[in-house]
């Protein structure tokens, strides 16, 4: 069985955990000079189990002090199976009580009652003792869980135990060791000649020697270079091991335990995480809208507040509320990961749950936020990611995993399956955006035609300074690109326009304009001030802006300067009557004299027959192009 696991022994101060952990591992956990003389347990202490084909189990021996509670969360938030310690001559006890509720709000779901001290009460009552213990466990996930009996410092019922062990493992499921490497330190010193070494239980993926790592939520780069296992030097590590990492070239003190080592760019920090949370039923004192919480997750304890969306003062309830917490300083977590919050004076375990997404946002107060947040609790790995490409537009495969808590195998399917589209090799998004984006930009363009019939489409510059605000600019070109592609658009150099559309005069002016247009065309190549034209017909000064940007677009006039315009028709008949007379050269007395034309008009004529390359001046003569 190549799996790994991590068991925890928790329990009542003095209730035997650490002889019964020696008992079963030859290894004393209280390392400290201190717990020595106290006799009681400060610091997580650690020790190898090994099993019947060789693999090693790590035993995680917890402080059960109240003052150690928070070595104690740290311990335990990485175990898959939680090892009950009651002393038989003692029972059920307060901390007994409260690393119950943290098992559970943990959602640790296997566990096996260790009954010590079995010397200390008359073998004709250990049933009693059973019987009393287990009404105390009624409603936990221990109160179906194995018991065994034990005296640990005469070794009887040791072997039995280890066989319940090994049992119950078989049905757990292991540590993802396919994910982004993920290491929440819970311990930090330093070995002489070595340097820095962080130990911790692996919650997902593998390590290896020389893997350049990060430490979050600082985001210090560091490299592996060396790895132990118990004590054994590896060359790689897997989830649900313990291990420690050997970190050359950063001191101990830049590292507190909390921190996390990780692989990979996968994984973000945030301080403002959505919650799925429930509270013990009955405190001391009631929880008010952004009441102080230390809140424990990882191997991290940090500050924060509480956020209700649907009550301003939590009210007794069996049901999970869905809250947020905004903490003091960042931390490093993802979807799914489990904590525990506790009052920080009366100190107390308040309650616990799980991050449904890493990283929240500011909400608006109502049924609106709890429906949302619902959603995002019950959704499938491809509802979580439609859900934060709502939010978000578009994402890089890393920016998906952090805001969904999906693990990178679950993405990997998504993307096979054609769920998400890539935009520019880079960015995915969902269909729903690319049609709510394609909409948008169509609905646009269709509006702009309506309000502006004479332009022939509107700027691709245009289209996307409008959109700036709401829709990512690389989502808005994808979008125009595919129009484009499926027919839907046109592009006439820079302007782009609906594929049935053809520029026209507004219902509106329609008489107007063409008035303008016959007097043009009248006029011949004697015009009047274009503006007179608008003036006599009554357009007003956009119309009539608009008609003749149109009528130059589609040919209809050419400028004969800034003052007027000349027809197309005009020209053309012009020059054909000239072609007639004038061969070869062409001379101004000519024109002048062919057309009737007065110096006013005779000079911007010939100049515009130059500039429509008709002509070719040479001195004072013209040459026939």
């Amino acid at each position: 069985m190549n799996k790994h696991y991590t068991i925890g022994m928790a329990g009542h101060i003095d209730h035997g955990k650490t002889t019964l952990t020696k008992a079963l591992t030859g290894v004393d956990t209280d390392r400290l000079k201190e717990e020595k003389e106290r006799q009681i347990s400060i610091e997580l202490g650690y020790a190898p189990l090994k099993m019947d084909d060789g693999s090693l189990l790590s035993i995680i021996d917890v402080p059960g002090h109240e003052r150690f509670i928070r070595q104690m969360i740290a311990g335990v938030s990485g175990i898959d199976l939680v090892i009950l310690v009651v002393a038989a001559d003692e029972g059920v006890m307060p901390q007994t009580k409260e690393h119950l509720e943290i098992v559970k709000f943990l959602q640790i779901q296997k566990g096996i009652i260790a009954i010590t001290k079995k010397d200390k009460v008359e073998e004709d009552l250990l049933d009693l003792v059973k019987e009393e213990i287990m009404d105390e466990l009624e409603g936990t996930v221990f109160h179906h869980s194995p018991v065994i009996f034990l005296d640990s410092t005469k070794n009887i019922g040791i072997e039995d135990l280890k066989e319940t062990i090994f049992g119950q493992l078989e049905d757990i499921q292991h540590k993802q060791e396919t994910g982004d490497f993920r290491l929440p330190i819970d311990q930090v010193f330093t070995i002489k000649g070595q340097g820095t070494v962080v130990r911790g239980t692996i919650l997902e993926g593998i390590v290896q020697t020389d893997d350049e790592l990060q430490i979050l939520p600082a985001r210090v780069p560091v490299k592996a270079r060396q790895l132990q296992v118990h004590n054994k030097m590896v060359d790689k590590a897997m989830a649900g091991q313990r291990v420690a990492v050997n970190l050359p070239n950063i001191s101990a003190e830049d590292i507190t335990r909390g921190d996390v080592l990780v692989l990979s760019q996968t994984y973000e920090t945030t301080d403002t995480i959505d919650v799925s949370l429930k509270f013990i039923k009955k405190l001391q004192y009631p929880i008010k809208q952004r009441s102080v919480l230390k809140v424990h997750i990882g191997t991290a304890e940090v500050m924060g507040k509480i956020i209700f969306f649907d009550q301003n003062e939590y009210q007794d309830s069996n049901e999970d509320v869905l809250c947020q917490l905004r903490l003091e300083q960042k931390i490093t977590v993802k979807r799914g990961d489990k904590f525990i919050v506790r009052r920080p004076t009366p100190v107390e375990t308040v309650g616990g749950g799980w991050v449904i997404q890493a990283k929240g946002s500011k909400y608006k107060f109502g049924e609106n936020t709890i429906r949302t947040l619902q959603k995002v609790k019950e959704g499938s790995p491809e509802e979580r990611v439609a859900q934060a490409l709502r939010k978000n537009k578009l994402l890089e495969p890393k920016d998906i995993l952090e805001e969904t808590g999906l693990s990178k195998m679950e993405l990997d399917s998504l993307l096979e399956v054609g769920k998400l589209i890539k935009i520019k090799d880079k960015y995915y998004t969902c269909s729903e955006n690319v049609k709510a984006t394609s909409h948008q930009v169509t609905s646009y363009i269709h509006a702009f035609h309506e309000a502006n019939p004479l332009k022939a489409g509107v700027a691709k510059a245009e289209i996307l300074s409008n959109f700036s605000n709401s829709v990512p600019k690389d989502l808005v070109e994808n979008v125009l690109q595919s129009l484009q592609g499926d027919g839907k658009l046109k592009r006439h150099d820079s302007l782009l326009y609906d594929a049935g559309f053809e520029p026209h005069f507004p219902p509106a002016w329609k008489k107007r304009m063409e008035q303008v247009v016959t007097r043009i065309e009248g006029d011949a190549l004697t015009p009047k001030p274009y503006e007179q034209y608008g003036r006599e017909a009554g357009l007003p000064e956009k119309e009539l802006r608009d008609l003749q940007h149109y009528l130059i677009r589609q040919k209809k006039v050419y400028e004969l300067d800034e003052k007027y315009l000349v027809s197309v028709k005009s020209i053309e008949s012009s020059v054909s009557k000239l072609k007639k007379k004038c061969l070869k050269e062409i001379e101004l007395s000519g024109v002048k004299e062919e057309l009737g034309l007065s110096r006013k008009y005779l000079i911007p004529y010939m100049e515009l027959l130059d500039a429509l390359q008709i002509t070719k001046r040479k001195d004072s003569v013209r040459y026939w192009l």
